[in-house]
């Protein structure tokens, strides 16, 4: 298959990481080896999120599960599978030798350290990455310091979570269908969903998808929820000028100082000085 070049949208190069928010637009499912000369630390964000698998030729063909989070490690071919789309992630790279150092591991991929390496369950790892992808998408005064302690401090946690993972489950998960009909819901309609309804397009009780999503994603499927909206709301306030009233309405708040409060709990600024900021940019 014919690789597709990704577009980065952003980029803050640090002494010893890049970082990156990086998007790829696959017309049709993916099939690809890829192997890296550093390492990879992504996470995915919804919407632009798709489910995958991934094998390792060489070390074992049997595919396994990629979260939301993952690492891709250097010098080791991946082959990835998915239904392609829209895909965006947060990506940090980072040099073999400086991963070793900061995180105290050597380059011993064995088999189990890789598929857990495929799905990174950790609420510390995706808040860094949120405040990664918050720096990018917004820098500021010297950011590439403030990338590089975030690059720091995502190779410790990473390998911390590498080192307490168990092992994965093929049961007790959402599946494929399930996962991509949930996306589709929230890609589809400004109106956010409830359990109940999500619980009822994937066919099993609210309590059990409660469940079945942390299990696949380590966080509640309300937070992918929010996340989804607040990625909405920075679609409309970029790509608009409707009133914060109507965006929240939209969004299913019932008063505006609600979105306002959940929009800077969640990026750290006002939807005001959000929009602020964006007239103020260059053409």
């Amino acid at each position: 298959m014919h690789v597709v070049d990704p577009s980065i949208l952003r980029q803050i190069r640090a002494p010893t990481a890049d970082a990156r928010l990086v998007e790829w637009m696959w017309p049709c499912p993916l099939d690809v080896v890829a192997c890296e000369s550093r390492h990879m630390l992504e996470m995915s964000l919804p919407p632009f999120a798709t489910e995958g698998v991934a094998s390792f030729p060489g070390i074992t063909e049997k595919f396994t599960f990629m979260g939301n989070m993952f690492l891709r490690p250097a010098n080791v071919p991946l082959r990835a599978r998915s239904v392609g789309g829209r895909i965006r992630v947060v990506q940090c790279a980072i040099d073999p030798e400086r991963y070793a150092e900061v995180a105290e591991r050597d380059g011993d991929w064995t088999e189990q350290n890789l598929r857990a390496a495929m799905h990174l369950r950790s609420e510390t790892l995706k808040n860094l990455f949120q405040m990664l992808r918050r720096e990018l998408v917004e820098p500021s005064f010297a950011s590439v310091t403030l990338v590089e302690a975030y690059a720091t401090a995502l190779m410790i946690e990473a390998a911390r979570t590498l080192a307490n993972a168990a092992p994965l489950r093929a049961e007790g998960r959402l599946t494929t269908w399930q996962y991509k009909r949930i996306n589709e819901r929230l890609a589809e309609d400004e109106t956010p969903p409830t359990v109940e309804e999500l619980a009822k397009l994937c066919g099993v009780s609210s309590r059990h998808l409660l469940r079945l999503y942390r299990n696949l994603s380590g966080e509640t499927v309300t937070a992918h929820i929010q996340r989804a909206q607040v990625s909405r709301a920075r679609d409309l306030l970029t790509t608009t000028d409707l009133p914060l009233k109507e965006i929240a309405g939209r969004l299913g708040f019932s008063r505006s100082g609600s979105f306002s409060t959940a929009f800077r709990r969640a990026t750290g600024v006002s939807p005001k000085l959000y929009r602020q900021r964006r007239d103020l940019r260059p053409d």
